[in-house]
């Protein structure tokens, strides 16, 4: 129980050492809101953005669970690999701010919206 929790703390702190490093790469990758471009371009770049953050993150949880699993012992912890799947989460998503600009922007202010139940 007290191993696990040590494990659980190390690999929180390399994951997150890791993704601090890596996710602003990811989101400077990709260029910021331009509300002059067209809602399809906005679309189609946040998919795009979408797409690449989901390959980064698959990739990233299966070298580093590799890397550390030589050291220590984790396959198989369930625990362990729900945390590290919630702060990849976190993290990675919300690290993305060019993202998170385009997806509000969509979400609010595009003409797509056909109903509007709530005032905003």
């Amino acid at each position: 129980m007290i191993r696990n929790l040590i494990i659980l703390i190390v690999i929180t702190i390399i994951y997150c050492i890791i993704l601090f490093i890596i996710a602003p790469m990811v989101d400077h990758a990709f260029s910021p809101l331009h509300k002059e471009e067209t809602n399809m371009e906005i679309f189609f770049e946040v998919i795009l953005q979408i797409i690449t953050v989901s390959i980064i993150w698959y990739y990233l949880k299966t070298v580093i669970n590799s890397i550390i699993n030589k050291y220590i012992l984790i396959k198989n912890i369930k625990p362990i690999d729900t945390s590290i799947a919630i702060i990849s989460g976190l993290i990675l998503v919300g690290l993305q701010s060019h993202l998170k600009s385009k997806l509000e922007y969509i979400t609010h202010e595009h003409p797509f919206r056909i109903m509007r139940i709530f005032n905003d």
